[in-house]
């Protein structure tokens, strides 16, 4: 099953190192996630017992301009001149930017179910991409908001009922891949000519179908977060 896994993910990893050493700027993050779970039982009734719970949120991404303003200028080529003629569209082209990267999520619960308390902590790790928009204020400060897809993989879980620790990892409302969508907005300060100041907020949820007769579980962290952006 693991190894099965690492090939599946195998050439996003080439991507990733691929796009790290193309990369405008580099983020680091670190911070609190909040996640609901909702759990839909075989009978079609969603339950009430579960409430939402913190954990950690750790990441390191990339970022890039769909147009780099900065090669632009030292570069002679026909798509630099072009560029250079068309102030307006280079700088709408330079405010659009991707981001992709690698983050650790733990996505816990707690609850309590005809008197006997039970909790989720599951270890996440996953990828995740990005595209929006940057947008320059004053004295330094920048707003970015992004869409962003993310695909995760229990790494570690259990289930606390009452005294007692049962395992997640045979569990296939937690074991298997799970694709998230969201949003994130980013407010960022500069620091100096390389580096930034963020915090950020990244709302995603995943969206399983329900299905007659069957139970589902979809996870929907939120989470607030803090880090440095690194300019190349």
């Amino acid at each position: 099953m693991k190894y099965n896994f690492l090939l599946k993910v195998l050439p996003l990893i080439v991507v990733l190192i691929n796009s790290f050493c193309q990369a405008q700027s580099y983020k680091i993050q670190l911070g609190s996630s909040i996640t609901a779970f909702s759990y839909t039982q075989a009978n079609g009734i969603k339950a009430d017992y579960l409430k939402p719970s913190s954990g950690s949120h750790f990441g390191i991404s990339l970022s890039q301009a769909i147009l780099d303003t900065s090669k632009n200028l030292a570069n002679t080529s026909k798509r630099s001149i072009y560029f250079s003629q068309h102030p307006t569209l280079s700088k709408i082209l330079s405010a659009f930017q991707y981001d992709i990267g690698i983050n650790y999520l733990q996505m816990n619960a707690v609850g309590d179910l005809q008197k006997i308390p039970f909790a989720y902590h599951t270890d996440f790790i996953g990828a995740q991409a990005g595209f929006g928009v940057l947008i320059p204020i004053k004295y330094g400060i920048s707003i970015s908001g992004m869409g962003q897809l993310s695909l995760f993989k229990m790494i570690n879980g259990n289930q606390l009922i009452s005294n007692q620790y049962f395992p997640l990892t045979d569990n296939p409302q937690f074991n298997t891949l799970q694709f998230f969508n969201g949003y994130r907005v980013d407010i960022s300060k500069k620091i100096n000519d390389k580096t930034s100041l963020f915090i950020a907020y990244q709302k995603s949820q995943t969206s399983h179908a329900d299905k007659t007769g069957e139970a589902t579980l979809n996870f929907a962290p939120t989470s607030f977060l803090i880090g440095l952006k690194f300019l190349k």
